[in-house]
């Protein structure tokens, strides 16, 4: 005896269903999704802290770091667990202007990875044009800058993969304090130990990447302003364990 329908027509009937939801559920775009699948969205805070409470982080790891081992100016990697945190997230630092580097690096395995494509910081104690007498002029001196940053050189990609509309990730930080060493420092100036500052920059935090190996690139330039024709290219060859 058979009790209700075949099993071709409950699955054909489970089959409609889905189809009925998958076309009611609100559209995503692609590129959307892309962007959501590798990275923490701009306006969230990741970790407890928004974007410009991490660039403040980073800015203060760098200040913090002597020049002979600091993993800004850091050509090879060799530098880029010197004061890493134990805690969730592992700074990926950028560089300075010139040519560009190549870094191989070990980063612990589900660490998140700060990006600081590009960034400009003025402050309280470097001479012009990076000088800001207070912080609405280190806001206004920090924003001058980046205004020239050409968001279409703007690139980040995560093994090959392009991070799409990371130019809608621009934040500036809130005033801040740093310390640095006496000597040897990030600024170059003998006995200046601390100060204050504001920066403009694109941020982008990388959700943790799978164990393995991975190649991480970012680029851009200054195309207008006062930066105009500085440009610089970092890439990470990264082993995750």
């Amino acid at each position: 005896m058979k009790f209700g329908r075949s099993r071709v027509a409950i699955r054909t009937g489970i089959t409609l269903a889905v189809l009925i939801v998958a076309l009611s559920m609100p559209s995503v775009p692609l590129a959307q999704q892309c962007e959501d699948s590798l990275i923490y969205p701009a306006g969230s805070q990741p970790f407890g802290m928004t974007y410009g409470d991490w660039q403040v982080a980073i800015w203060q790891y760098e200040f913090s770091i002597p020049v002979s081992t600091n993993p800004l100016l850091d050509s090879t990697g060799i530098d880029c667990n010197v004061a890493q945190s134990g805690g969730p997230v592992f700074f990926l630092n950028s560089a300075f202007f010139g040519a560009p580097v190549t870094r191989t690096c070990t980063v612990p395995a589900g660490k998140a990875l700060l990006v600081p494509i590009a960034a400009w910081e003025c402050s309280s104690v470097e001479p012009a044009p990076s000088y800001g007498a207070n912080p609405q002029d280190m806001r206004t001196c920090a924003g001058t800058f980046m205004d020239g940053f050409g968001v279409q050189t703007l690139k980040l990609t995560v093994d090959g993969r392009k991070v799409p509309e990371v130019q809608k990730m621009r934040v500036q930080t809130p005033y801040f304090q740093f310390t640095m060493p006496a000597t040897d420092n990030l600024l170059g100036l003998d006995g200046v130990t601390s100060g204050s500052s504001v920066s403009d920059a694109y941020l982008v935090m990388l959700k943790p990447l799978a164990p393995g190996n991975h190649v991480i690139e970012f680029e851009g330039a200054f195309v207008t302003g006062p930066a105009a024709g500085a440009s610089f290219g970092v890439t990470y060859h990264l082993t995750v364990q």
